[in-house]
């Protein structure tokens, strides 16, 4: 649970702030729709697209780390390059936890950041 809240921080920021403008928008005069049932609807509808969010993620973690084991490229987002990318393999790269770490590079790379290369 506490992964959950660390990896969506933002998004459940993001959600709660939308969720606001929910409610202050359906408890104006002019709306014809009762905020006693548009709020837990929209509520649920939040919540359920976080879980969605998060679960897409852990999955994309997963098969990224499955293709660096397999030994397939991975390319991973660098905007410190005017490539703006890295591929990465698996012989100079070692995957330590939730990132790719090379003792001969300066930096390191979360695995959020990277996609299965061709």
């Amino acid at each position: 649970m506490v992964d959950f809240f660390k990896e969506e921080l933002v998004f459940i920021l993001i959600a709660l702030f939308v969720f606001g403008i929910g409610v202050f928008i359906s408890t104006r005069d002019f709306v014809n729709i009762s905020p006693k049932k548009f709020l837990p609807i929209f509520a649920l509808v939040l919540a359920a697209g976080l879980v969605l969010h998060y679960n897409w993620r852990l999955n994309h973690m997963k098969e990224v780390a499955k293709a660096f084991d397999e030994g397939k490229k991975i390319e991973c987002i660098d905007k410190s390059t005017k490539l703006g990318g890295i591929i990465i393999h698996k012989g100079a790269w070692q995957l330590k936890g939730d990132t790719f770490a090379n003792p001969n590079f300066y930096r390191t790379y979360n695995i959020r950041q990277c996609i299965v290369g061709d």
